[in-house]
């Protein structure tokens, strides 16, 4: 199963700053899916800085499935706290879990994501 950003391009953000992540859940031939009922909690994890951190479900909000199917978001807040525990860096791994009536799914955006350190305007 796989997870991509909702507009199918690579997701990026500045440690310290409050985003959310607008991802989608797909399976292999990139056909979304149902998360209705979905308990989600998701890991960023990659190279060059710390990891992985995990943002549970309450961070999540998934969309109403009827019109957007497969879609959801993902909230990294905490007055920039969540980002800056990503650690900088390119190439990082998003992984969402989905669990909807004790079936556990796995969705992976492999090098989905690039964070950037927080660099003092000069």
């Amino acid at each position: 199963m796989l997870l991509a950003s909702q507009n199918n391009l690579p997701l990026d953000f500045t440690q310290g700053d409050d985003v959310t992540l607008n991802l989608i859940a797909t399976d292999d031939q990139g056909n979304p899916q149902n998360l209705t009922g979905a308990s989600l909690s998701t890991q960023i994890l990659g190279p060059n800085g710390s990891g992985p951190v995990t943002f549970p479900n309450s961070q999540h909000t998934i969309a109403n499935q009827t019109t957007n199917l497969g879609q959801f978001t993902l909230a990294l807040g905490n007055s920039g706290a969540d980002t800056s525990n990503c650690g900088e860096g390119p190439s990082k791994q998003i992984i969402t879990q989905s669990t909807i009536d004790g079936e556990v799914t796995y969705f992976r955006g492999v090098n989905l994501l690039t964070v950037y350190p927080n660099v003092p305007t000069q």
